[in-house]
Formats: structure tokens, C-alpha cells, sequence
């Protein structure tokens, strides 16, 4: 997963998320989730703990809807109900259990997709692919890798500024004006000279230019591509 491209990885899972949309297979969500996560898992240098923790929420987002659907299923009927009883206290009343299973499993192929691609990504290659597989323009490309470059530094120097107050004896709280103020400033001046920086060299939108990093397409990330949507096809004509 790790080495295939970026751009027509991230292309490829926007379809098969788009197959997903249209339906209602509890079978094939369960298995593109499983199949997402596995694959995810297998990649080299794959944080699994940090995905465990990004998937925590997919997974309490899907416990609620199976719970919502549970509650409040489409049918309504209550003679086709299930009850559940405990110590003699019912607990539970559902009208619909297929609801249910198809609202949870589309929430848990979909964060198996997005963690897939998440875990397995490099930002810089994916802007890079999308400038050069997917022609687009570099005034947006350089834009966006600047502003991703540049959140850690507004990061840091959030915390220069607190602790440069904090030395003085000034307490103030996390969104204070004595804190932020001088952030943003700082922030202003450090993209002012970015941008005097590309004009120097010029940097011109729609001028040609050659690239010192280069994404290939190779054969294997079209077979990806294809594969995946044509499984899902597959599985969605012949999974009742």
C-alpha cells in the first residue's frame, strides 16, 4: 500500500467509497472494512497504535448507529421486533436488526478506506502526484504543501509564546489576545517571506518547470485501481 501512488491510491478508494454509497451489503462493507484495515496493518512502518486510536471513533460512530437503527428501524413493526431480556428487566427492543448492521458496517468501510489511505500516504508524494498525474496547476500544489510545512511551525511557535510569557510571570489562557496576537504576527511575517522567496526565484504559474521529485505511475498502481473497484463490483453482484 505504502508504495503505491499516492494520487491514483486516493482516486481509487473515492470510487470504491462512491460503490459503497449506493448500497446496502452488511457483508461487503464488513469485508472491505476487515480487508482495509489488514492491508493497512501489513504496510511498512504502519503506527498501529495511532490507528487504533483514529479508528476509535469509526467505531463508536458505528456502535451508535447500530443503536439508532436498533431503536428506530425503517419498519416500525413491533410484532417483528427482537427483545432482549436480563434478570428478568427488558433491555432492549429492536424493530430492525438488517438496519441496524447496514448503517454500522458503511460507517466502519468507510474509516477502513480513509485510515487505508491516512496510514499509508505521504503528503508531499500525494500534492506531487496530483501535480504531475493529475495536471494540477502548481500555484495550488505549492500552496498546499507551504500551508501543511507550515502548521508545525505555527505549532511551535504557539509554544515560544507561552513559555516566553510564562518566564515573565504573565498567566494567560490557551486563546488569550497576549498569546495569539503575537503567534499571528509572527505567522504573517514568516509567509510575507515565503512569498517574497518563490517571487525571487521566479516562481510563475503556468511557466514550465521541471520537477526535482518525481511520483511515478507504474503498472501495478493501475491493477490497484482497477482491481479493488471491480472486487467491490463483484462482490456487491454475487454477495446477497
Amino acid at each position: 500500500m505504502r508504495s503505491l501512488n499516492p494520487g491514483v491510491k486516493l482516486a481509487a478508494l473515492i470510487v470504491a467509497s462512491l460503490l459503497l454509497s449506493v448500497t446496502f451489503n452488511t457483508r461487503v462493507n464488513l469485508a472491505v472494512a476487515a480487508l482495509a484495515i489488514v492491508a493497512t496493518l501489513c504496510s511498512r512502518g504502519c503506527n498501529r497504535r495511532g490507528l487504533a486510536l483514529a479508528m476509535l471513533p469509526f467505531a463508536i460512530t458505528a456502535l451508535a448507529m447500530f443503536v439508532t437503527g436498533l431503536m428506530y428501524g425503517a419498519s416500525g413493526n413491533a410484532s417483528a421486533g427482537v427483545e432482549a431480556d436480563m434478570f428478568g428487566q427488558r433491555t432492549l427492543f429492536a424493530s430492525d436488526w438488517t438496519t441496524a448492521a447496514q448503517l454500522a458496517s458503511r460507517v466502519l468501510a468507510y474509516g477502513g478506506l480513509g485510515m487505508a489511505f491516512a496510514f499509508t500516504s505521504d503528503a508531499f508524494e500525494l500534492v506531487m502526484s496530483l501535480m504531475q498525474q493529475f495536471r494540477l496547476p502548481p500555484k495550488f500544489a505549492y500552496g498546499v504543501l507551504a500551508a501543511y510545512h507550515f502548521f508545525p511551525v505555527v505549532r511551535d511557535e504557539y509554544g515560544e509564546v507561552g513559555l516566553a510569557l510564562r518566564a515573565r510571570g504573565v498567566r494567560v489562557g490557551p486563546f488569550s489576545p497576549r498569546r495569539v496576537v503575537p503567534m499571528l504576527a509572527h505567522a504573517l511575517e514568516r509567509s510575507e517571506s515565503l512569498a517574497m522567496a518563490m517571487e525571487s526565484r521566479g516562481f510563475e504559474d503556468g511557466a514550465p518547470r521541471r520537477c526535482a521529485f518525481e511520483v511515478p505511475l507504474r503498472a501495478r498502481d493501475l491493477v490497484f485501481a482497477v482491481g479493488l473497484n471491480a472486487g467491490i463490483v463483484a462482490a456487491l453482484v454475487l454477495v446477497p
